[in-house]
């Protein structure tokens, strides 16, 4: 018997990361796909998060449960092998594929017993987000055709210390883990050049291409312009900007006001959840409108 390697694909912002649509326009693309006759798979390596959601009695975050129903399966912890998430006064539970490990873990307090641990040279805790996050990736990927993976923070973020490592662990370490091409979202194309000239050369050979999110047509055709004039603008812009920067516009997504009304998707503070019901209607009705902005057949040409 063969066994089949799902297809992989992995969304990164740019900038400082929060707020330009990562699961957003992972839960897209994972209901586009799907769609499409695919079975998919949401994955996020890290979510820092304190909205999570309980499953046979594992726990991680909620906006991989949301993407999971974006794709029409079932929510698994195994979408979310790593979630801290915060209490209040700087504590957090942590969880290990699903399973609390820590509960009220206090970094400060803990400092000196994670630097002991490197002493004695026993595993430093980025190998065993490492180790679960190869886990579950090849569990997955034995069960979908695809699996769309979502980074978690910008690509690159300097001069945060641990954070700053733990984030390359969720991002180009978890592309390399995956062996996934990379695909940035951003609101502003002028951030992409400026992440490229961080990355190395391994690095910067799997990006692919960039998706340009929340999109003000509704302001252009506000201001009187034409939407033929707007489309052809947007031809251009992506004709310019593969000559500019190296690297192709996969989609240019327009802003979506129904999403503005509801509670984010992936929150960094506590947050309403957005009930799945609801959330099963808006992203089928924003993929219907979305289809025809993303290139979907270069898309999948890259994650041959």
């Amino acid at each position: 018997m063969v066994t089949v390697v799902a297809r992989k694909i992995m969304i990164q912002a740019t900038g400082f990361g929060t707020g330009v649509g990562k699961s957003f326009i992972v839960a897209l693309l994972c209901r586009l796909f799907k769609e499409n006759g695919y079975r998919v798979a949401p994955f996020k390596t890290l979510n820092l998060t304190p909205v999570t959601y309980v499953k046979n009695g594992r726990e991680f975050g909620y906006a991989q449960a949301l993407q999971a129903v974006a794709a029409g399966v079932e929510p698994d912890y195994r979408m979310n092998p790593f979630t801290p998430k915060p209490l209040g006064d700087g504590k957090f539970d942590i969880f290990l594929e699903g399973v609390c490990i820590k509960r009220n873990y206090d970094p400060a307090k803990d400092f000196i017993k994670a630097s002991l641990k490197r002493m004695l040279g026993f595993k430093e805790e980025y190998e065993y987000i490492k180790d679960a996050a190869k886990r579950c990736l090849e569990s997955l990927s034995e069960e979908y055709d695809i699996i769309c993976i979502e980074g978690s923070g910008p690509a690159k973020l300097f001069g945060f210390g641990p954070f700053s490592k733990l984030l390359e662990v969720a991002n180009m370490e978890t592309a390399r883990i995956a062996d996934a091409p990379v695909v940035f979202v951003t609101d502003n194309l002028d951030s992409v050049p400026g992440i490229l000239s961080y990355l190395e050369k391994e690095e910067r050979r799997r990006v692919k291409g960039v998706i340009l999110n929340k999109f003000r047509a509704d302001e252009l055709l506000g201001m009187g312009i034409e939407e033929r004039y707007i489309r052809l603008g947007i031809r251009r812009l992506k004709s310019v900007y593969r000559k500019k920067i190296g690297i192709d516009i996969l989609g240019v997504v327009p802003y979506f006001p129904e999403l503005a009304e509801l509670p984010d998707l992936d929150p960094i503070k506590p947050s309403p959840k957005i009930p799945f019901d609801i959330w099963r209607k808006i992203i089928k009705s924003i993929a219907e409108k979305a289809r025809e902005y993303i290139d979907l057949d270069k898309i999948y040409k890259i994650m041959c």
